[in-house]
C-alpha cells in the first residue's frame, strides 16, 4: 500500500504504516535530488529519512491510542476510568482494566430488556457484583434445584443487595417470580416496593497440590513463583457452578512461563476438597448451582518437589 494522508470515515481511523511513510519520504527526496540519488540503507541520508518516518509513526501511534481511549472496549487506565461513569459504573477496588471493560459490556447488554441474557447482564453490571448465574424454571413443576414453577433464581457473587434486586425486577418478564435465600426491595415505576429474592454464592475452598520433578537447569524458586499464581488464577477464575477439571491445571502450570517450562515435569496434581478431608481428587471437582470453587491466595496452591 502506498502512502495516504491520515483520515477518519464511517469505518474508523485510517493511518499509513511506517513503511508507507518511509516510501513517501524517499520518493520526495528523489524528487528533490534526482532519481539517481543513492539511498541504500547504509547511506546516512536514508537513515535520516528512517528517523523521520519513525517519528511520524510514533505520532500515529499516539493518535491511535487517543482514538482507542474513547472506545470502552479498548480504553485502559485513566482513560477507562473517565468512560465508566457514562455507563453508570465506577472502578471497583482491585479491578483490572479487563474486568472493568467486561462490566461495560454487561451494562450495554443489559439495556435490552426481556431476555434471560439481558437480565443476567444487568445483574452482573449491578454495583459490586463480581459474578452471577441465572436459572429459569418455565415449567409447571418444581425443578431439580428446587425452583418453583414459573420462577427464576439468580445467584450472585458479591454485590449490593438493593442494586441486584432492582436489576432483577427491571429485567424479569411479567408474571415470573423470583426465588432464593436472600431478598431486597425493588421499586416499580410508581415507586411501589416489591420483594425480590436471590441467592448469594457459597465458596467451596479447595487446596491444590502440584507434584513436580526438577530437570536439568530447574530452579525451585522460579518454578514456584511462576506455577503457583498461574494455577491459582485458573482456579479462582472459575465461574459460579463451574466444576474444576483438574487435568486442565497441567496446561495452566506449563504455560505459566514458557522460558522455564522445559526445566520441570509435573508428576501429579491432587486436590483436597472439604467434603472428604481424608482423600484427594485427581479428575473433577464438582460444583453445585449456587457454589463457586476457590483457593486461598496464600496456601491454596502448594508445590511439592521430588
Amino acid at each position: 500500500m502506498s502512502y495516504f494522508a491520515p483520515y477518519i470515515d464511517g469505518s474508523g481511523l485510517h493511518l499509513p504504516t511506517y513503511e508507507d511513510r518511509l516510501e513517501d519520504l524517499v520518493s520526495a527526496y528523489r524528487g528533490i535530488f534526482g532519481t539517481g540519488a543513492e539511498l541504500s540503507p547504509a547511506v546516512p541520508d536514508y537513515q535520516l529519512l528512517s528517523v523521520f518516518a519513525r517519528a511520524l509513526d510514533d505520532v500515529s501511534a499516539l493518535v491511535l491510542q487517543a482514538w482507542n481511549s474513547r472506545n470502552p472496549f479498548y480504553a485502559s487506565g485513566a482513560a477507562l476510568d473517565l468512560l465508566l461513569p457514562q455507563y453508570g459504573l465506577t472502578r471497583l477496588a482491585g479491578e483490572t482494566d479487563a474486568q472493568a471493560r467486561s462490566r461495560i459490556r454487561n451494562a450495554l447488554a443489559s439495556r435490552g430488556a426481556g431476555s434471560a441474557d439481558a437480565l443476567l447482564s444487568a445483574v452482573k453490571a449491578a454495583r459490586n457484583v463480581r459474578d452471577a448465574a441465572l436459572y429459569v424454571n418455565d415449567t409447571d413443576a418444581t425443578d431439580a434445584i428446587g425452583i418453583p414453577p414459573h420462577h427464576l433464581a439468580v445467584v450472585i457473587r458479591g454485590g449490593n443487595a438493593a442494586a441486584v434486586a432492582q436489576a432483577i425486577f427491571d429485567r424479569k418478564a411479567p408474571g415470573i417470580g423470583t426465588w432464593g435465600s436472600a431478598s431486597a426491595e425493588a421499586a416499580d415505576g410508581n415507586g411501589v416496593p416489591h420483594t425480590v429474592y436471590f441467592t448469594r454464592h457459597t465458596d467451596v475452598m479447595i487446596f491444590v497440590y502440584v507434584f513436580i520433578r526438577l530437570l536439568e537447569g530447574g530452579d525451585r524458586d522460579a518454578i514456584r513463583a511462576a506455577v503457583e499464581p498461574a494455577v491459582l488464577e485458573h482456579v479462582n477464575g472459575l465461574k459460579i457452578a463451574e466444576p474444576l477439571n483438574i487435568p486442565q491445571l497441567y496446561g495452566a502450570a506449563y504455560a505459566a512461563d514458557p522460558a522455564i517450562a522445559g526445566t520441570f515435569v509435573i508428576t501429579d496434581i491432587q486436590v483436597a476438597v472439604p467434603w472428604d478431608p481424608d482423600h484427594t481428587v485427581r479428575d473433577l471437582v464438582p460444583c453445585a448451582w449456587n457454589e463457586k470453587i476457590s483457593a486461598a491466595n496464600t496456601g491454596g496452591v502448594s508445590i511439592r518437589f521430588s
